[in-house]
């Protein structure tokens, strides 16, 4: 397992921006890796949630393991999902723009000394999905690595 974080800006109001953010179904418009996700209980956006993730190679399950609006949110797979992912965001209020320190704990299953360029792979697409996430908030539409284009 390999731990990483990003940070990023967006200049947007904490309550538009966590909300957005934290709307697993809204994925799919700014990581261009997710195809899908769509809730699999009674209780979406609360803890304890579930959703099935559709992604490009394959499908994960996740549960919303934490959730304190417009602070942090956690979502985790679900055994058996691979990879194992332990994703933690952190939302911090300043005026009209919120800050977001996006931290991860994934276990891609690759050999201790292949993990750090898996790694540095991993935080790297994950930096340039949040830029689409801030180009998607700040602007109100993007187009995303794979040419799929999404407005809000």
């Amino acid at each position: 397992m390999f731990e990483f974080e990003n940070r990023i800006t967006i200049n947007r109001r904490v309550e538009d921006v966590f909300s957005f953010a934290t709307d697993l179904t809204s994925i799919p418009k700014w990581n261009y890796y997710v195809l899908s996700v769509a809730p699999t209980s009674s209780n979406p956006g609360t803890i304890g949630a579930t959703y099935h993730q559709v992604r490009k190679i394959d499908e994960q399950d996740l549960r919303i393991v934490d959730l304190e609006r417009n602070r942090s949110f956690i979502i985790e797979t679900i055994p058996p999902s691979k990879p194992e992912l332990r994703r933690e965001m952190m939302f911090e209020s300043d005026g009209e723009m919120t800050h977001i320190t996006d931290r991860w704990h994934l276990d891609l299953g690759v050999p201790r000394l292949l993990q750090p360029l898996a790694a540095n792979r991993a935080k790297n697409g994950v930096r340039e999905n949040l830029g689409k996430l801030k180009a998607l908030l700040e602007e109100g539409s993007v187009t995303l690595q794979d040419g799929r284009s999404f407005t809000l």
